[in-house]
């Protein structure tokens, strides 16, 4: 497993640490939170281009990647919805 693959896997191991931090109420947990996101999309864009610029693309960060980046938006917007933070 190359490292893009391993950092892939990394934001998708840190979408449950995300939802512990917003929904478990300690001070600033949601600032917490931000930086659990903001860590997971530094690892989505770190990923891609040294999958591209060293040659390590493979059929599971083809597949993973996007499926990963999903997961976590769709994971971000879902708790949103439901603390009545979105219209």
């Amino acid at each position: 497993m190359n490292t893009p693959n391993k950092l892939t896997l990394l934001r998708v191991l840190l979408i449950p640490v995300f939802l512990v931090l917003v929904y478990v109420p300690f001070p600033y947990h949601m600032l917490w939170a931000l930086g659990a996101f903001i860590v997971a999309s530094v690892t989505d864009f770190l990923d891609g281009r040294m999958a591209r610029s060293r040659g390590l693309v493979t059929d599971f960060g083809k597949f993973m990647d996007p499926l990963a980046d999903k997961m976590l938006v769709l994971t971000a917007m879902t708790c949103f919805c439901a603390m009545g933070r979105f219209p």
